[in-house]
């Protein structure tokens, strides 16, 4: 996620992916190289890719025995969410591999250059024993359907995107659904749970707004961030390694808070929209932040009021 206690070490990956030095991670055999997307073209380079979809689509279903078995032989059964992504086991020539695919992620590597693969522009990266492909799917924010390969030997690289290809086609054809009834955030965009005036309210006017998945929204000025997001996590009310969180009602909602005065003053509001199973489930989080430490402004009261505004705007299960 986007909080600032990650800001440092996520600025300096992004520092990082866009050196003007030689990237030796970087895949180049059999390459062919396509252009950048054309200014002012930022949407969705096919309507199957927009956001609304990939939000709508199972990552695990996705992986699924036909799919896989054009590649290798599947091990278990394929394991995930819809936050997350999903992974899965195979055996390709005796060698085995796991193999992740996750939609909508971020992009920050728009203009390198990049393979042409099923009609869209792929990004490849090749470390030891692994690789990562990107099928770029729009601009503003840039994002991508990834797939990621990881073996101890054999060639990452081919299988990657032989898997994108069918993950490519299965989204462009006959997307797997996420289930009904199966997740309350799945299928929702979390800009869209707050309205722009409390935003403004917390943050200041003309916030910019920024992500790194499909389920994560955050706006920040002047060192105040206010982000609200999805994930699959521990029961929020169990205590972790910090102060026990405290119970909050958000309106018929029980929320639990927790709070840090150190280098960052912040507050995380973390609540289980649907039933927990063996201590883990589905929790949406709202997290505000005084980066400047500006005088007056409470995080805690700031989340509140924002956490109510979420809860209240959930889908119902």
């Amino acid at each position: 996620m986007l909080r600032l206690a990650c800001a440092v070490v996520a600025a300096a990956a992004l520092l990082t992916a866009c050196s003007p030095t030689v990237d030796t991670t970087r895949s180049v055999t059999g390459r062919t190289t396509v252009a950048g997307q054309p200014a002012g073209d930022l949407g969705p380079v096919d309507p199957a890719f927009a956001e609304a979809g990939l939000r709508a689509v199972d990552p695990c279903a996705l992986l699924d025995a036909k799919l896989l078995s054009t590649v290798g032989t599947l091990g278990a059964k394929p394991a995930g969410d819809p936050f997350q992504g999903c992974r899965a086991e195979i055996t390709v020539g005796g060698q085995q591999m796991t193999v992740t695919v996750t939609l909508g992620d971020i992009v920050p590597e728009w203009d390198r250059d990049a393979l042409s693969l099923a009609g869209m522009r792929v990004l490849e990266a090749r470390q030891s024993g692994s690789c990562t492909d990107k099928a770029v799917t729009q601009g503003s924010p840039t994002r991508a359907v990834v797939v990621r390969t990881e073996a101890k030997g054999g060639e990452p690289c081919a299988v990657a995107r032989q898997v994108l290809s069918g993950v490519i086609a299965r989204i462009r054809t006959a997307p797997p659904k996420i289930a009904a009834g199966s997740s309350v955030m799945a299928g929702t965009d979390p800009c869209s749970l707050i309205d722009r005036d409390t935003v403004n309210k917390i943050v200041g006017d003309q916030p910019k707004r920024d992500s790194e998945s499909l389920y994560d929204c955050a706006w920040r000025q002047k060192g105040i961030t206010l982000e609200v997001y999805a994930k699959i996590g521990g029961d929020p009310s169990v205590a972790g390694f910090d102060a026990p969180p405290t119970p909050v009602d958000l309106g018929g909602v029980t929320a639990y808070r927790s709070d840090t005065s150190t280098s960052y003053p912040s507050c995380t509001l973390t609540w289980s929209d649907r039933p927990m199973s063996q201590g883990r489930g589905e929790v949406v989080v709202v997290y505000v932040a005084n980066g400047q430490k500006i005088a007056g402004f409470d995080p805690c009261a700031q989340a509140v009021a924002a956490g109510k505004i979420v809860a209240a705007n959930l889908p119902k299960s």
